[in-house]
């Protein structure tokens, strides 16, 4: 059968896409169209960033200056997932500062507070299905075995619900690549990207379940070459490989506008053999009726009549 899209990250701590800014009336009509469509799985993709979190955090606050919280979007988030017999995974806490010096150790310090907060106050919800490590990396760097292995460890603990993690390929010349590389910065290849990663997933074997690559951090007419050759080193490890379809464009310049129907029907298209679920970046944004990006809706429309096509599971 034709995997479809069936899981979606939910942004509201909005990093570099514009805010929606809807209150509980839009968040419940668009629950009811991401269930219509199709959609059983959502991803808070972090409960906070810096100073923003969604919700009061006495954790983060004893930690850092926060923003005032004016909307409890974890409770309605779960709520929400509950009514419409979705599953949740929860995102933790990016500080958007120390991972990023090698400081991995403060990093899994205060999002042990985090969790514990977390499981606490929402783990009663019976949609709340899983974790999400929001600590996004394309390789070894920023110390990213240590820092994840060591949550998934304590989430372990606590409460033994599947954890997902959604990194990037380096399949294209980015930022991070400029920074290390300079002028001789270039794309990864396939096998460098299968060592950096069979090292990873040795490393989360047993604490990581699910692992969803951002599809759109290669070149489109190779991104088959690259998630065929990660499956197998996910299968090897007993981690099941999803994809992170994005259905907003890298390729423009813009950031971020909603994809062109035709790369998403293809990224659609090549990974079916290769991966056990769909989730995207984003629904809401970029590909529900309801987004504030009108192309979304056309985008939408011709979605629906590529699945009309296929033998959609």
């Amino acid at each position: 059968m034709y995997k479809k899209i069936t899981g979606t990250f939910l942004d509201e701590i909005t990093y570099d896409i514009a805010s929606s800014n809807w209150g509980e009336r839009e968040w419940a009509n668009e629950f009811k169209t991401m269930s219509t469509a199709g959609i059983d799985t959502v991803i808070i993709i972090r409960a906070g960033l810096g100073e923003k979190v969604i919700f009061p955090s006495k954790s983060i606050s004893s930690f850092r200056k926060i923003m005032p919280v004016y909307q409890d979007l974890a409770s309605l988030f779960l709520k929400l997932s509950e009514s419409n017999n979705m599953k949740l995974f929860f995102g933790l806490y990016d500080s958007n500062y120390f991972w990023y010096r090698n400081d991995w150790k403060k990093e899994v310090e205060i999002n042990i507070a985090f969790i514990d907060e977390v499981w606490d106050k929402f783990g009663k919800y019976a949609s709340f299905a899983g974790w999400y490590l929001p600590h996004e990396t394309g390789d070894t760097s920023s110390r990213i075995i240590e820092l994840n292995a060591h949550l998934a460890e304590y989430l372990r603990k606590i409460s033994n619900l599947p954890i997902l993690i959604s990194p990037y390929f380096l399949g294209r010349v980015n930022v991070y690549e400029m920074l290390i590389h300079g002028e001789h910065a270039s794309p990864r290849s396939v096998d460098e990207h299968v060592r950096q990663w069979e090292e990873i997933f040795e490393n989360f074997r047993g604490l990581v379940d699910y692992c969803a690559f951002q599809d759109g951090t290669v070149n489109l007419l190779e991104l088959e070459n690259f998630v065929k050759a990660t499956a197998k080193i996910a299968k090897d490890n007993g981690i099941t490989l999803w994809s992170n379809v994005e259905t907003f464009d890298r390729d423009v310049p813009i950031k971020f506008p909603p994809i062109d129907w035709r790369k998403l029907a293809y990224k659609i298209d090549v990974v079916q053999p290769y991966v056990d679920k769909l989730i995207t970046f984003e629904f809401s944004h970029f590909l529900s009726p309801n987004s504030i990006w009108p192309s979304a809706r056309n985008l939408f429309e011709r979605y629906k009549e590529f699945l009309a096509m296929k033998d959609v599971s």
